[in-house]
């Protein structure tokens, strides 16, 4: 039997080679229509980047990490890194905007907002939600902007204006995402499984400073560690360990780049028991060392 293909990847860097929209090197590019869509992530997994899109017009069907999905005018799409997007299907009317964002550049933007955990937790089990009319317009606005800071290619401080945008923008779409997810949590139709990941996506927000363990999230929930790993992997196509990591080396990143705590004041505050141990997970889970990091030095991916 011949051997299945590995699924063809999305990048950042890809994405503006081949389709020449408006980019700032390998960390965001923009479009600024999503007729283009369709050609650019059909039957492809997203990597290591971030893509943000909203409905104007018509309506688009496709197809996310096997589950299908529609979006229509005033809807939003958020789709994250390891997402397989499939069978887009478009009506002749359909368009929208919308903006990849490498993960590099988005972890920057974001290290100083603690609840953006619920932005994971979304794009994972509901990646089109709704907005406002006037949310449409103001999204809409922001992508006008940052294309014309993008164009602006003398700018003497073009990536910090559109730093900013991206986060002002990313702020204002929480309001939304606040709203989806008090839905879903009413919602009867959400499955066991959704409601589990919900459940263990707060408790970790919650508890990542003092609780690392699997078991400990486990026994919080009255399941077995064996159980909440299947449910949260097959959910999410990540399993627990690698959810606890995201949240517990994000803010390690932020209290090494924007406070001036010692390493062991930081270990401390994260539960570590010595210094070196600290260090060490550092390492693994980001690619250099905390002090490497500090002084500006960031890991290859």
């Amino acid at each position: 039997m011949r051997a299945k293909r590995d699924i063809e990847t999305i990048t950042i860097e890809g994405i503006a080679q081949k389709y020449g929209l408006p980019n700032i090197g390998n960390d965001i590019v923009l479009m600024p229509t999503l007729h283009s869509l369709q050609k650019i992530i059909e039957a492809k997994r997203m990597s290591l980047c971030l893509f943000i899109g909203v409905c104007t017009s018509g309506v688009v069907t496709l197809t996310v990490n096997d589950r299908k999905r529609a979006a229509t005018a005033d809807n939003v799409m958020i789709i994250t890194d390891e997402s397989v997007i499939d069978n887009l299907l478009f009506s002749d009317d359909f368009d929208g905007m919308g903006v990849f964002v490498s993960y590099k550049f988005l972890q920057d933007i974001l290290c100083d907002v603690h609840n953006m955990s619920d932005l994971f937790l979304l794009t994972h089990n509901y990646p089109v939600f709704e907005l406002t009319h006037d949310e449409t317009h103001e999204m809409l606005q922001y992508f006008q902007s940052i294309g014309r800071r993008i164009n602006m290619e003398v700018h003497p401080r073009r990536m910090q204006v559109v730093r900013l945008m991206l986060l002002t923008m990313i702020y204002d779409l929480s309001g939304a995402i606040d709203r989806t997810i008090h839905a879903s949590q009413k919602d009867e139709r959400q499955t066991r499984s959704e409601q589990i990941f919900v459940e263990f996506i707060q408790r970790v927000r919650a508890h990542y400073r003092e609780h690392r363990q699997v078991q400990w999230y486990a026994s919080e929930m009255n399941i077995t560690p064996k159980y909440l790993s299947e449910v949260i992997s097959a959910t999410s196509r990540r399993s627990p360990n690698e959810w606890i990591d995201k949240f517990v080396t994000a803010e390690m990143r932020n209290l090494l780049r924007h406070t001036d705590m010692r390493m062991g004041e930081i270990a401390a505050r994260m539960g570590f028991t010595s210094q070196s141990f600290f260090g060490k997970y550092f390492k693994e889970n980001v690619g250099v060392s905390p002090s490497d990091y500090r002084n500006g030095m960031e890991p290859e991916k």
